[in-house]
């Protein structure tokens, strides 16, 4: 072998090519993870600069940055041609990956940002330009937002939920439609008969007389040529805690009935627009949803589901004109975070029947999030679900740890109750909508008949955080406190972290800062 050849084996064996490295890129060296507002492709950013960061792998040991160039074009044409018209860094010499500021032209509403990256390795070798990614702003000032806030009451106490719709017509091919909406408490956005997204106890809980949150949705798909309904249901959430606890929640000074504002906004392939709002000519009536509390849970009657109620066509001449309502006094931001999403099912691992028409079913493990039931039976069929912690010793279920009562406005049940009430037709699958409980273990009465596994799933609900990492080693009792760990710190994390999932919910600062190492070891930012 000559000595150019060793040479050459060396250099490959080292990690570099030889040819190339100038025209292709750094050799080893990828970006991945591009986020903005750590956010991976966000839609409704509403900050102005809003902060880029990326990551660098590479299978050479002690590689690093010594400088990047990014790109921000206003289309994905610009963007291949190399052409950041909104923004070209230039090469600019820095370790930095996180909280690159963007720095190029004003961004306007409902701007589309495509951005890209490269960086310069220790040798002063560019790498690749990254894979493309964007950003969307959201809407910006307060001017961007047409209609009022609408609801269908201003009283406080308890109610049944609201459910507000809108027809409305489309007379040409959809390019692109945004859905912005803030629904308080909490909402759920129905377009064509059709939920929208995979979003839970949307937005997220703040201090609604400092800041109030709006979720941005693409509900292109949802959208057809001529005829279409959209249909928002509104629950309490923290913004209407109507019911006494112990913590006073009654006594907020932001407490308001339910309420929304929305701006439904389409662009046409054409390049016509239509912006459809919420206003007085939206009708609203009570929904199905007879008693909702997040402490207490919800009391569902499937007799009162008016049928089609979120689709074209239907006959809403019975319902009332919303009625527009005073504004909350925060200003309204963008829900810059991941959503709270149902990220598991559990299946029932042992149901027993501690008394006669008493059942008690155990999900095998202590989580926070919500029941799917499952059932068939007879109209007015009252099912009454409790959930819990711990059993007694004679098996029944033991909520002396919670042992906390809704009470006032004609409210009087005990914590994390949930019942349903049958329409009779067919098998009926409910899952609560406003509220989520601390549990292992469900007891269930008035089930017609006796119940399987089948009729009966736990579903694990908590902000949709990525991991960062992972943890394994050979000691069995170190990887089982890593699992508790984590699913620990997911049952406590419902847009803010919180002390317990059950019997107060409380985002108490004490607790966050005790598990905030916990959380930056394993999850992203949120």
């Amino acid at each position: 072998m000559t000595a150019m050849n060793r040479i050459a084996l060396f250099l490959l064996a080292s990690g570099f090519l030889l040819s190339g490295a100038g025209l292709h890129g750094a050799p080893n060296l990828s970006l991945q993870d591009l986020r903005s507002e750590y956010l991976t492709d966000p839609i409704g950013i509403d900050e102005p600069r809003p902060r880029l960061g990326w990551r660098m792998a590479s299978p050479r040991r002690a590689q690093r940055q010594t400088a990047y160039r990014i790109l921000v074009a206003s289309s994905a044409e610009h963007l291949r041609a190399n052409r950041g018209d909104l923004w070209d860094s230039g090469k600019v010499r820095s370790d930095s990956s996180l909280q690159i500021p963007y720095r190029g032209r004003p961004l306007t509403s409902g701007r589309r940002c495509y951005w890209k990256v490269r960086v310069w390795d220790g040798a002063d070798t560019p790498s690749a330009y990254s894979v493309p990614a964007f950003w969307e702003m959201g809407l910006l000032q307060r001017n961007d937002w047409k209609g009022n806030w609408i609801g269908r009451t201003t009283e406080t106490d308890s109610r049944p939920a609201p459910l507000l719709r809108r027809a409305f017509r489309l007379d040409g091919k959809v390019k692109r439609a945004r859905a912005y909406v803030s629904g308080l408490g909490y909402h759920e956005l129905r377009l064509n008969g059709k939920k929208v997204g995979d979003h839970r106890l949307d937005p997220g809980f703040t201090r609604y007389d400092r800041r109030v949150l709006y979720v941005t949705h693409d509900v292109t798909p949802y959208l057809q040529r001529g005829e279409n309904a959209v249909g928002v249901m509104l629950g309490n959430g923290w913004h209407n805690v109507f019911t006494r606890t112990a913590w006073d929640w009654d006594q907020a000074p932001w407490r308001a009935a339910p309420k929304l504002l929305m701006n439904l906004k389409v662009e046409y392939e054409d390049g016509r627009t239509l912006t459809l709002t919420s206003d007085g000519s939206w009708k609203t009536a009570d929904g199905p949803i007879r008693f909702h509390s997040i402490y207490g849970g919800e009391t569902y009657d499937a007799r009162e589901e008016p049928t089609g109620w979120d689709r074209p066509g239907f006959d809403d001449s019975g319902w009332t004109p919303a009625l527009a309502v005073d504004p909350p006094k925060g200003v309204l931001k963008a829900q810059m975070m991941p959503p709270i999403r149902v990220t598991r099912t559990l299946a029932p691992v042992k149901i027993t029947e501690p008394k006669p028409g008493v059942f008690l079913f155990d999900l095998g493990q202590n989580f926070a999030g919500i029941p799917r039931l499952s059932v068939s039976g007879p109209a007015g069929t009252k099912i009454v679900m409790r959930f819990g912690e711990k059993l007694h010793p004679d098996g029944s279920l033991d909520m002396r740890n919670i042992d906390q009562h809704v009470r006032g406005h004609g409210a009087d049940q005990p914590f994390q109750t949930d019942t349903y009430i049958l329409k009779g037709r067919g098998t009926e699958v409910w899952e609560p909508r406003f509220t989520y409980h601390g549990y292992q273990y469900v007891e269930m009465t008035g089930f017609p008949g006796r119940p399987i596994a089948k009729n009966l799933a736990g579903l694990f609900m908590h902000t949709d955080v990525e991991s960062a990492g992972r943890f394994t080693c050979s000691n069995p009792l170190f990887n089982r406190i890593q699992r508790n760990t984590r699913w620990s710190y997911l049952s406590n994390l419902h847009g803010i972290p919180t002390d317990c999932p059950h019997r107060e919910k409380n985002g108490w600062t004490g607790d966050a800062h005790l598990a905030a190492e916990q959380a930056m070891y394993n999850f992203h930012p949120p």
